[in-house]
């Protein structure tokens, strides 16, 4: 965009919020006699737009103009001219033409443009869900504002273009107050607010505001007041009631709902995450507590808390009482991660991959996750910038683990527990947490055993000295004796005085604790001990029932019942249901008796079933979600332990969510235990899930081993496979080039084969790829060689697929009638193939292809038809597809707003599916609804924001689109030059993607802007 951006120094500016004057290098100039400045202010409210005689007249005298206005219009001018020559020298001039006078600039050097274009690329980011970047946009654009707008001058079109522009500052105000309202600045807001509304006590939207920032602040009565206050202004007003807005929001603030419920805007990030684990009650750690719950001085940079202490002395249990104490001072989000930093693999959680949690666990798309530490350091930063979240991240290893997820400048709270002392860390305070004191751990035992047991306090006292205080210890102990009725306090203490050798392994400096895992684990069967050895060899955070009988090798049922006297024991903690681990030093005390009494021989068919159940769980519930996808050459195999039995799809994307660190460092430990074969066929059969949930820095090192192993083994049919896995793993991360290489090494590799659907699925990716970078006629030529091969196979749903893809592209080229051809025949193979989530996508491309053809009726009839059909409901991303084509079909300006929310319902899905293009697609369109709406401030900066994320993925139509829209409304606006950039470019890019149509009307409308204006030059 030509002029000045977003903050940068203004060393010429024309400035009428406030009283009139130009600003030259930060210094005002006087601007000659009041109707000098008055013209020039007439001049500026049209920047780049001629206005005529006639109009000006009325603008500077209103009905009663001097004797020759004309005359008086032309000395004005003259003498503008001149000051601005001196000061502003070629970026500001007064052109006169027939019967008109220009003030040829840029509109942005003028503050009341450069706040609506501020507004509008606010309210673009607003409902792209960058509330942060919005929320700067309007500041800024309120700082221009130095009080009423054309200060000084007087007369009717004055006064109706000051009373536009108030009430376009206060729509801003009420927009940046709607984000702020959503960081939880309840008390800050407030008194600004109470004084706006006393200038508009019937705005309902203000009122609406106002309501929720007394709320927030627990004044509840103030709320109601105030609509109270409204209802009563609107009925003597306007002799009506409150909307329904208003009135539900009363309903909700009556009846005591929570603030954050109050709470809505166009943000598809989720603002509020609670992922805080069940957890037990808290005994003592009264001054721990009082120390963790001071809340960190106004202003300070990071809020950063670490708790260290030995292993079970109640790190996480402090962490998490404090996260939920702090919970009302922190409404943006309670997050808890596990950092594993003694999980049983020995492979604490990456930074990257903690990133990647925690930016999901906010609700950010998988495609808007950058591939490389750098980018999600920054995203995360962003995110928290104005977000009050308490974060608990749990065993950390580390200061270099953590340094990366701190926050920035960021009013949220990071709780992190850790075995070590952290040092290092900007702005730490740091809690040791020592065992219990010797009352607190007596309390603890009598309240888990209950007060009959437990009346002697000297033997109790003894006991909790034998557990050396430590809470882990202590409840264990305590869950003994309540599993034995006929024990009594002096019996567990002659337990616990026995001698105990094992756990010299463990080197925690309290030796007493031994005596509890010893005693615990020797009242165990020696089935019970052996299994309780052998889960320890399992390499995830948790195991369930069905992982832990593979390891095992036991029955189903048998494992079930094991794994609940262990329970009983308080050998194992149950987090989730039917969920089970070891805390991390009864763990390790397991894994030091497997070590002394299984060795590596004894250990080794444990760990080889486990990995052999999560290869294949992994590749039957993929086969579930993807019943139609291509497999590596495997042996059918009937396994010898029990299958999670899923009852669709959806069951088997959940248990693959939740076993995903678990797989992957299954993968991980096939790949270094010499079982590369298990190894490469579980990155297959993860392939897409990894795909779907953005975990690309995981995927790509597991793929590009897998293809190494099958090509070493010479399985040219599975290396094929996993370089296309590898190469849409590439494609989802835009990384297009790299994708590009691995889908000509996969296409070099299916061609030594006798396999058409394989070769045929590596075409099919390169076209797939090629598309998204907008070379059509490289997308063209690959998909008509991907038909020529299913065309072979006589695949119905592959012919489908393909002529589907086929439609779309020549669609994309303006070839309409060869594109109804394929949607067509994509239609009948769906439709016969029983696939109806298909069917409705090319019903979605059908529409399109009526829309682009000018016959919108049909378009939106087809549309509505298929989107009312429960048969073809469609995936969410079909779904949003179809909001966008339906709205693409309803007239403007007199459907705009509903066009406007049915494209801001389907952004919000693309966000949260996390497909960058279509969101581009639909920035796009939403910029043409505000053009065609004559709001063309809105609509430069969707377009603007649509170019933005088209260019990040490398979607070269996209581009081209969003380009051509920006030029459209920037003519309209009178940003001549940088319109005619924006269409140069545009039409670059229609040649180089092979669209002819479009490029034939973007030279016609580029000839348009030449002959406009003869000063464009080269632009």
């Amino acid at each position: 965009m030509d002029g000045v951006g977003v903050g940068a120094l203004v060393e010429f500016e024309i400035r009428i919020l406030g009283s009139i004057e130009l600003r030259v290098n930060g210094q005002g100039d006087p601007l000659g006699t009041a109707k000098e400045r008055a013209m020039i202010a007439a001049l500026a409210v049209d920047a780049g737009r001629p206005v005529t005689l006639d109009s000006l007249i009325h603008r500077l005298w209103d009905d009663a103009p001097p004797a020759k206005p004309r005359a008086s219009l032309h000395s004005y001018a003259a003498r503008i001219r001149r000051r601005l020559g001196g000061c502003a020298g070629d970026r500001a001039r007064v052109v006169q033409q027939a019967h008109t006078y220009s003030l040829v600039l840029d509109p942005d050097l003028v503050d009341s443009h450069r706040f609506q274009r501020l507004t509008a690329e606010a309210l673009a980011r607003s409902d792209d869900g960058d509330g942060a970047r919005a929320l700067a946009l309007l500041r800024e654009a309120d700082g221009l504002w130095r009080g009423e707008p054309l200060s000084g001058m007087t007369g009717l079109w004055a006064q109706s273009i000051r009373t536009n522009l108030l009430e376009k500052r206060l729509a801003a105000t009420l927009a940046r107050v709607g984000i702020e309202l959503r960081t939880g600045r309840y008390a800050e807001l407030v008194p600004d607010l109470s004084t706006l509304f006393e200038l508009h006590p019937t705005d309902e939207t203000l009122a609406g505001h106002l309501m929720v920032a007394n709320y927030g602040c627990g004044r509840q009565a103030d709320a109601l007041r105030t609509f109270d206050t409204v209802r009563r202004r609107l009925g003597e007003e306007f002799g009506s009631d409150p909307g329904e807005a208003l009135t539900r929001l009363y309903q909700l603030i009556l009846n005591r709902v929570p603030v954050v419920e109050l709470l809505s805007g166009p943000e598809p990030v989720a603002t509020a995450p609670h992922t805080l684990p069940s957890h037990g009650e808290l005994v003592g750690r009264e001054r721990e507590m009082l120390t963790l719950l001071a809340r960190p001085p106004a202003g300070s940079v990071i809020a950063l808390q670490t708790i260290s202490g030995m292993g079970g002395v109640g790190k996480t249990l402090l962490a998490l009482h404090a996260a939920r104490a702090l919970a009302p001072h922190y409404p943006d989000g309670q997050l808890h991660l596990d950092l594993s930093a003694h999980t049983p693999d020995g492979h604490p959680l990456s930074p990257e991959s903690a990133l990647t949690r925690l930016l999901r666990n906010f609700g950010v798309p998988v495609t808007d996750l950058p591939d490389d530490r750098e980018g999600l350091v920054s995203l995360w930063r962003t995110l928290l910038s104005t977000r009050r979240s308490v974060i608990v991240l749990d065993d950390a290893a580390d200061a270099e683990q953590v340094a990366p997820l701190l926050p920035g400048t960021s009013e949220s709270l990071l709780i992190i527990t850790s075995r070590r002392r952290l040092t290092g860390l900007p702005g730490v305070r740091s809690l040791f947490l020592d065992v219990l004191p010797a009352d607190d751990a007596s309390t603890l035992f009598r309240r888990l055993v209950g007060a009959e047991r437990t009346s002697d306090p000297d033997e109790v006292a003894e006991i909790v000295r034998l557990c050396g205080h430590l809470p882990l210890a202590v409840e264990i102990a305590a869950g003994r004796l309540g599993s034995r009725p006929s024990w009594t306090t002096s019996r567990l203490i002659e337990k616990l005085s026995r001698e105990h050798g094992r756990l010299n392994e463990i080197r925690d400096g309290y030796r007493e604790i031994a005596g509890v895992f010893e005693m615990s684990y020797h009242t165990l069967g020696s089935e019970q001990r052996t299994i309780f050895r052998q889960l320890s060899l399992h390499f995830g955070a948790d195991f369930t029932p069905h992982s832990a009988a593979a390891l095992t090798g036991l029955r189903l049922e048998e494992t079930e019942r094991v794994l609940d006297s262990l329970l009983d024991a308080h050998l194992l903690q149950e987090p989730a249901p039917e969920r089970f681990r070891f805390h991390d030093l009864v763990g390790e005390y397991a894994r030091s008796l497997s070590a002394t009494e299984d060795r590596y021989e004894g250990q080794l068919p444990a760990v080889r079933r486990v990995i052999d159940f999560y290869v294949h769980a992994a590749e039957t519930a993929d086969r579930l979600i993807h019943p139609r996808g291509l497999r590596t050459d495997i042996e059918e195999f009937v396994p010898e332990f029990a299958m999670p039995d899923w009852r669709d799809a959806s069951a088997a994307r959940h248990w693959l969510a939740q076993e995903h660190g678990t797989l992957v460092a299954a993968e991980h430990r096939a790949r270094g235990h010499g079982l590369t074969r298990q190894a490469a066929r579980l990155a297959h059969a993860l392939a897409a899930h990894l795909d779907e949930e953005g975990y690309w820095a995981e995927a790509q090192p597991m793929h590009e081993a897998a293809a190494a192993f099958w090509r070493a083994s010479g399985e040219r049919r599975s290396e094929a496979l996993a370089l296309i896995d590898l190469g849409r793993a590439l494609s989802r991360a835009s990384r297009y080039e790299a994708a590009l290489t691995a889908g000509h090494a996969a296409m070099e590799t299916a061609g030594t084969l006798d396999d058409p659907a394989m070769d045929a699925e590596a075409r099919h990716l390169l076209g797939v790829i090629h598309w998204n970078m907008g070379q059509l006629d490289e997308a063209l030529s690959f998909q008509n060689q991907t038909l020529e091969r299913r065309l072979r196979s006589g695949d119905t749903w592959q012919l489908a697929r393909t002529r589907n893809n086929l439609g779309i592209t020549h669609l994309y080229l303006g070839n309409h009638t060869t594109s109804m051809e394929f949607f067509v025949s994509a239609l009948g193979g769906f439709r016969r193939s029983g696939d109806a989530r298909e069917e409705f996508n090319v019903l979605n491309n059908l529409s399109d292809l009526h829309f682009q053809t000018g016959d919108r009726e049909s378009a939106r009839r087809l549309l509505m038809k298929s989107l009312s059909n429960p048969r073809l409901a469609g995936t969410p991303l079909a779904r949003a597809t179809g909001q966008v084509n339906l709205a693409n079909t309803m007239a403007m300006p007199e459907e705009a707003e509903a066009a406007l929310e049915l494209y801001r319902e389907a952004l919000l899905s693309f966000r949260r599916l996390g497909d960058r293009r279509n969101a581009s697609i639909t920035l796009h369109r939403m910029g043409v609804a505000f053009e065609e709406s004559g709001r063309d401030d809105q609509a430069v900066a969707h377009h603007e924001r649509a170019l933005d994320l088209a260019t990040s993925i490398g979607a070269e139509h996209e581009r081209m689109l969003a380009l051509r829209g920006m030029a459209a409304s920037e003519r309209r606006l009178g940003r001549i030059r940088s319109a005619a950039r924006h269409l140069s470019e545009a039409l670059a890019l229609a040649g180089r993607t092979g669209a002819p149509d479009e490029a034939a009307r973007m030279r016609e409308e580029l000839d348009a802007l030449r002959s406009e204006s003869g000063d464009l030059g080269t632009g």
